[in-house]
């Protein structure tokens, strides 16, 4: 089962994420980029799912901690406002995904990091997610 880890400073998306997941994903939760980055110290996700706003140590942050990792896990920003990943064309590998309850763009966003996960996961036909670059594996 893939392994994903939630980083998001608010409980009420921890736990939408949590509840939509969890059948299909072995899931590891976080509160900021500090704590993600201890995580990540004892388990290896497959994926990132990370919101671009968060206190102590934001997603920008923690990307940029990370992007020098080998392997480094597959990363979805989860935010409303892209400007701050667009402008760093220096951060390859990561997809946005709007942050919206019906986790439409996040499902596709999944389908593109982990290929092997169910159709019938995920709700049909989800918006169109935007893609910062392609991921070289």
């Amino acid at each position: 089962m893939p392994r994903v880890l939630l980083v998001d400073d608010d409980p009420a998306w921890r736990n939408l994420y949590r509840m939509a997941l969890e059948s299909h994903f072995e899931l590891f939760e976080a509160t900021d980029g500090h704590q993600a980055l201890s995580v990540l110290g004892a388990v290896r996700p497959d994926v990132i799912v990370l919101d671009l706003r968060m206190p102590r140590m934001d997603g920008m942050d923690f990307i940029a901690r990370i992007s020098r990792r080998s392997p480094r896990p597959k990363i979805i920003a989860c935010s409303g406002v892209f400007a701050d990943v667009l402008e760093r064309p220096d951060i390859p590998g990561v997809l946005l995904a709007a942050k919206t309850a019906d986790l439409k763009e996040l499902w596709a966003a999944l389908r593109l990091a982990v290929p092997g996960i169910a159709q019938a996961a995920a709700p049909a036909k989800p918006a169109l997610v935007a893609e910062h670059s392609v991921w070289r594996d």
